[in-house]
């Protein structure tokens, strides 16, 4: 295998900092940002006009019994509409034959077209957007409420008046008083068809809907690490509450104990996958309630608990060496029997049909697919008793990459590997998901190192049939990291593959720190070289979401005030907005300040003796302030018992 990989060479000493030059003098009004479009096919005019002299007579059809979504799709271009044009078009159910509208959904003018969702592979996010002379229809996908009809709006936006949506608080359009319809027939599927994140922020609906991203878990009915929950009664299980009280609710509505052998017998988190039929029997029916209490959804994850304390009785042991291989078919085999049982009720309950996909991980310990490599190089079932269930569903997480690098890098030859053969064990596209990772999590307040190899991962997944994509980010905290870009360009990127990382950059950059962009795009360079300087000069590695990227050799005195003088020339190019525009002013200094509260951490975890006592009173006060304004909230992972508040950690340094 190793012949495949490419081999990752870089010599730091040559890397040239580049830095965007594209910014206005002084500190007035800066030209305004233009999202680049020369990866863009040339818009043809459909010879109609959308909007003229800032006047419409377009109206927005909906069928009568319109999904949400198609609703959210016409709220949204109208709003962004009217912004741009201060034309308000109507939203209607019902048209002439021919009045000019724009038809979302799968409204009775669209059948009469012969328009339709129908044999089209739209899945969650895509579309289907057609002109029809003086007319405009759009359609989604039809199970999954048609939320490609919101991305078609946002596309539209875009080609008429140059929507773009940075972030909640800023967003671009042209202002225009002509809007030409343009002529459409295409059918737009994204890269990645389910794409999400997480971050603090990310927990509001409308900054991810702009970001086309989901919440990582609004498919399922059962997330993440819950497998323990099928034989125990407790409440819900979270990756920060472990211990499982040994008991389960039985017929009579008593409670009794549950027999020792079900768990792991080096520790209860984990279910001994080989206890046999009653423990199968006993954890299907727990998913089974699960699924009838949450009918509108359709992913229930049985997920192993987050660690690798497999267990290691006889029984598994006999079947490791039999028929499993390895615990990852231990697993496969448990599941087997469930979803077997869990698909008999189904369809006994649901003569209608419904979607349940049943789904584990392939994560810390049970990454390994339970394969063997025939002549012909594919991968291939250790037994029977390990093929998957055609009804089974997989996320791999690949906990143990080095981001830093591609997947097709030797130095992530395990990682690809097992890519590769969890697809060929599966042999189907859409059964497999991945969990990614896009913060260390013993260092939130520094950046990841995966800056320049985000996409190239993503190319990879999709290489492999992967579409639906979770990266992890803190969850629970905002992080002074580069944030809002990342989230901007990543979303950006798992839409459309082909937009290029660094120009997205540039974009975000320019539209979001305005006339401090030169300065914030060499901070951003300067984090990427230094990280580079010390994996060359150092041989510091970022091998894991755990690496030591908050060390102080990386972190030097000089490097820090260098970072600090970057930082005092941006604040400076904002200087004029206090007497022209105080709001923007405060604005673009707290997007800075945000930026720079890592390197404030820096200061006060390393050199605070550098600083007066006066002086470090005031950092430590504006460090607390600011954390807690940006719902910078936790420092690295916790529980709920260690929660490693930042607000307050400095505390001790005051007098």
């Amino acid at each position: 295998m190793k012949n495949t990989f490419k081999k990752f060479l870089t010599i730091a000493l040559s890397l040239l900092m580049t830095v965007s030059t594209a910014v206005a003098a002084g500190c007035g009004e800066k030209e305004d940002i233009q999202p680049p479009k020369e990866e863009q096919e040339t818009l043809v005019k459909s010879g109609y006009k959308l909007v003229k002299g800032g006047i419409s007579e377009y109206k927005i059809l909906l069928p009568v019994n319109a999904r949400e979504n198609e609703l959210l799709a016409a709220n949204e271009l109208q709003a962004i509409l009217k912004k741009a044009t201060g034309a308000l078009l109507p939203i209607t159910y019902e048209c002439e034959e021919n009045a000019p509208v724009i038809s979302i959904g799968q409204t009775e003018l669209a059948t009469q077209k012969g328009i339709s969702a129908e044999n089209r592979e739209l899945n969650r996010s895509g579309y289907y957007i057609k002109t029809v002379k003086n007319q405009l229809f759009i359609v989604g996908g039809v199970n999954f409420s048609g939320a490609g009809c919101v991305y078609a709006a946002y596309d539209l936006m875009e080609d008429c008046v140059g929507y773009r949506y940075y972030h909640s608080d800023e967003v671009y359009f042209q202002q225009k008083q002509d809007v030409d319809l343009y002529q459409y027939d295409e059918e737009v599927i994204p890269s990645m068809d389910f794409r999400a994140t997480s971050y603090l922020a990310t927990n509001d609906e409308d900054y991810r809907r702009g970001l086309r991203l989901f919440l990582y878990d609004e498919e399922y009915g059962w997330y993440a690490h819950t497998q323990t929950d099928t034989v125990v009664n407790r409440y819900a299980y979270s990756d920060y509450y472990f211990g499982a009280t040994k008991t389960v609710e039985n017929e009579d509505g008593m409670m009794v104990e549950v027999p020792n052998h079900w768990f792991s017998n080096t520790g209860a988190q984990q279910l001994c996958w080989t206890a046999g039929a009653e423990m199968e029997l006993q954890a299907a029916k727990d998913i089974y309630v699960n699924i009838q209490n949450n009918p509108d959804k359709v992913y229930f994850q049985v997920g192993q608990a987050d660690n690798a304390n497999f267990c290691t009785c006889q029984r598994c042991k006999d079947a490791i060496e039999e028929w499993a291989m390895n615990d990852a078919g231990l697993q496969i085999n448990f599941a087997n029997n469930v979803v077997k049982l869990i698909d008999e009720w189904v369809k006994r309950d649901y003569p209608e049909g419904r979607d349940v996909r049943i789904t584990i991980f392939a994560y810390m310990g049970t990454d390994n697919a339970p394969v063997v490599q025939g002549e012909d190089g594919k991968w291939t079932a250790f037994s029977d008793k390990v093929k998957p269930h055609k009804k089974l569903y997989f996320q791999y997480a690949p906990i143990y990459t080095n981001y830093a690098y591609d997947l097709t890098d030797v130095e992530n030859e395990g990682t690809y590997t097992n890519l590769v053969k969890w697809n060929d064990l599966i042999g189907e596209k859409g059964r497999m998901s991945i969990w990614t990772y896009e913060t260390n999590f013993a260092y939130f307040m520094y950046n990841f190192n995966n800056f320049a190899t985000f996409k190239s991962h993503m190319q990879t997944f999709a290489e492999n049939g992967i579409d639906n994509i979770y990266s992890q980010g803190a969850t629970r905290t905002n992080q002074p990291t580069f944030q809002e870009m990342r989230l901007f360009v990543e979303s950006q990127l798992m839409w459309d593959l082909d937009r290029d990382y660094n120009k997205l950059v540039d974009e975000f950059i320019g539209a979001y720190y305005k006339d401090a962009e030169k300065e914030i795009r060499e901070y951003y360079d300067f984090l990427k070289l230094r990280y580079e300087q010390v994996r060359v000069l150092n041989g510091i590695k970022f091998n894991s979401i755990y690496s030591d990227i908050g060390a102080k050799d990386i972190w030097t005195q000089g490097v820090t005030d260098k970072i600090t003088d970057i930082f005092k020339r941006a604040y400076a190019k904002i200087e004029g907005y206090k007497a022209t525009d105080y709001a923007t002013y405060i604005k673009l200094y707290e997007r800075i300040k945000e930026l720079e509260l890592t390197n404030i951490y820096t200061n006060l975890s390393y050199y605070s003796d550098n600083f007066t006592q006066e002086e470090l009173n005031a950092l430590v006060d504006e460090f607390n302030y600011y954390t807690s304004k940006f719902g910078i909230i936790h420092y690295r992972e916790g529980t709920n018992e260690l929660p490693y508040p930042t607000y307050g950690l400095f505390d001790n340094l005051k007098k």
